[in-house]
């Protein structure tokens, strides 16, 4: 076990003892890797990470999957169960299941396993406790976070450059997807939103042509040695459609407000409201649908949640999205993102892909 994951195996126990329970038991997931490095996947059968308070973590594995765990985490001991075994029986016998000890149950789980452990002894959640250890980024992780940011700003552009009327949707985005690759990222995704498409945050990438004075919104991430991406800007081609370039303004305003309120110390919702606050002077409140932000780090979505109502601090290390919007149905969004990393003076952002007072058009 290297140094970095030994400090965050004593940061899980330290969380045990504070929450008087006896084990942490980790699915497979993102917690998963954070804690032992090794990226195993989730299916029905039972694999997971058991952290005890004192001594040494072991994992649940199916056989099928021991030697390539091993591979990755020769330190880790393995319990490994055969098809025709009983996983339930083998993690039993060794937490004495039957003196009910206190557990707690990370995020990932299935249905059936919750409920098993859940009928047979105490379970609480694990993620209140263990989430402000995995959102406070160490150097490393953060590196790899500006790597991730600097793919992205390049790819983002690549795609605007690229677009043309009559292209569609899915073209646009499987050249992202070809993109990142060529860049070493694996996971990539892209939400490609033209036209009225625009207007849909999360629009599903269709088949639908892109047509002249067509507003783009592209928001594309990866992942790079785990660490995730994630970036919107918003283009038009050619002669942008009525109402477009100050929608575009606000929204650019609105983004340099919220990253302006970062800072360490300060309450996730503060950034959400600055970033609001713009939007709704300049009378399209209702037309901003979502929260301002959220973290990244191993996930594209993770803790902090930058929204009302969330009044945890910021802390230094922690890094987020911000990411305003307006989307007037049926006609067109503009939405722009990028990732900071929080600081105590302020914020650091990792994205650099050009902003300017009116977005990039693109000719066709």
């Amino acid at each position: 076990m290297n140094d970095r994951h030994r400090e965050r195996i004593a940061g899980a126990q330290r969380v045990l003892r504070e929450q008087d329970a006896e084990f942490l038991i980790v699915p497979a997931s993102a917690d998963f890797r954070w804690l032992t490095g090794a990226q195993v996947r989730a299916t029905e059968r039972l694999l997971c990470l058991v952290v005890p308070e004192t001594g040494a973590p072991f994992c649940i594995v199916p056989m099928l999957e021991s030697d390539a765990l091993g591979a990755e985490c020769p330190w880790l001991e393995r319990l490994a169960w055969e098809d025709d075994r009983d996983p339930w029986a083998l993690l039993a016998g060794r937490l004495a299941l039957e003196r009910r000890p206190a557990l707690l149950l990370n995020e990932g789980f299935r249905v059936g396993p919750l409920l098993t452990l859940a009928e047979r002894t105490r379970c609480r959640p694990a993620a209140p406790a263990l989430e402000p250890l995995r959102a406070v980024k160490d150097a490393d992780e953060l590196r790899l976070l500006a790597t991730a940011g600097g793919h992205a700003d390049q790819v983002v552009m690549e795609a605007a450059e690229r677009m043309r009327p009559g292209m569609t949707e899915r073209e646009v985005a499987r050249f992202v997807l070809e993109r990142f690759e060529a860049l070493g990222d694996t996971d990539a995704w892209a939400i490609v939103g033209s036209g009225p498409n625009s207007a849909l945050p999360h629009h599903l990438t269709s088949r639908r042509k892109l047509e002249d004075r067509d507003v783009v919104v592209l928001d594309v991430g990866a992942h790079t040695e785990g660490y995730a991406s994630d970036i919107t800007r918003s283009f038009w081609l050619g002669t942008p459609p009525a109402e477009a370039e100050k929608v575009y303004a606000i929204v650019d305003e609105a983004r340099r407000a919220g990253i302006a309120a970062v800072r360490a110390g300060v309450p996730a919702e503060s950034v959400d409201r600055a970033a609001r606050a713009v939007i709704e002077r300049a009378g399209y409140g209702p037309s901003f649908t979502h929260r301002t932000g959220h973290g990244v780090g191993l996930e594209i979505h993770e803790p902090p949640y930058l929204v009302r109502g969330n009044s945890k601090l910021l802390a230094a290390g922690m890094t987020h999205s911000v990411e305003p919007g307006i989307y007037l149905n049926g006609r067109f969004g503009i939405r722009l993102e990028d990732i900071v990393a929080v600081e105590e003076s302020g914020a650091r952002r990792l994205n650099d892909a050009p902003f300017a007072p009116v977005p990039q058009r693109v000719r066709g």
